[in-house]
């Protein structure tokens, strides 16, 4: 055990399973031992272990992959979230409305993931799958996340865990710059991706407020719109402060 609380081999096993999740194909065990820098002995133990609780699956040629369980584990935890099911509909009339990919964020690790999308029609799907992780400091819902921040001392922690780098030219990485970034979307009341993570993308993300009053999701739109000051992405920020008002108040009503 460290520091009091963390278990070294819950820990470990946790590795092993992000590894595994980031992986698009299975994985032997000699692949795991070179990604995760653990002794093969202590994998195969975990990895047995997690095997009999069906966490994790091993295929005829000895390869491992995530198991069933984490999946019904998965579907357990989305149940529970009432704000899916609210957001759904609203999802779908910004994406509607707007011709873009419309999502729904929330901060986790240090990064901003995915929990459900929309694209209505045809058309460019920007997001690329539920559940994937962008970074805090070059996306809207993730500048969101940031500038709700309990402290500034919470958003320098956050920084430090994913340091900020370039993806494209546009990208803010000098912290000065970030910062005086965090506050102007704290004063405004959303979020804005100005080509900051992918050149031609732009998006906006507006805060969902939890029955406690906190920041606890992003409801926002992406896509190729021509600039910030388009009536198209004007528009696409109006929608998307108005429907997370909303969602928000649902979530209250609910509480």
């Amino acid at each position: 055990m460290e520091g009091g609380n963390k278990i070294r081999s819950v820990d470990k096993a946790m590795t092993l399973l992000e590894l595994l999740g980031e992986s698009r194909t299975p994985l032997a065990l000699a692949e795991l031992e070179r990604r995760s820098g653990l002794p093969k002995s202590t994998i195969h133990g975990l990895l047995s272990t997690m095997r009999e609780h069906h966490m994790v699956s091993q295929q005829a040629d000895g390869r491992y992959c995530l198991g069933l369980r984490l999946f019904e584990l998965g579907c357990a935890v989305s149940a529970s979230w009432d704000v899916t099911g609210v957001a759904a509909p609203y999802l779908s009339k910004l994406s509607s409305v707007t011709g873009a990919t419309a999502f729904l964020a929330v901060l986790s690790g240090g990064e901003a993931v995915t929990l459900d999308q929309s694209r209505e029609g045809g058309g460019l799907r920007i997001v690329s799958e539920t559940g994937c992780r962008l970074p805090l400091y070059c996306t809207s819902q993730g500048k969101l996340f940031l500038a709700y921040c309990s402290s500034e001392a919470e958003q320098h922690r956050l920084l430090r865990a994913h340091p900020p780098v370039s993806h494209t030219p546009h990208t803010i990485t000098e912290p000065g710059q970030l910062m005086e970034e965090l506050r102007r979307v704290r004063a405004q009341g959303y979020a804005v991706e100005d080509g900051e993570f992918r050149i031609g993308l732009r998006s906006v993300s507006a805060p969902v407020f939890g029955p406690g009053g906190g920041l606890q999701y992003a409801l926002g739109a992406v896509g190729l719109f021509r600039r910030t000051t388009a009536p198209e992405f004007t528009l696409a920020t109006r929608l998307a402060t108005d429907y997370a008002a909303q969602i928000s108040a649902e979530l209250k009503a609910l509480s």
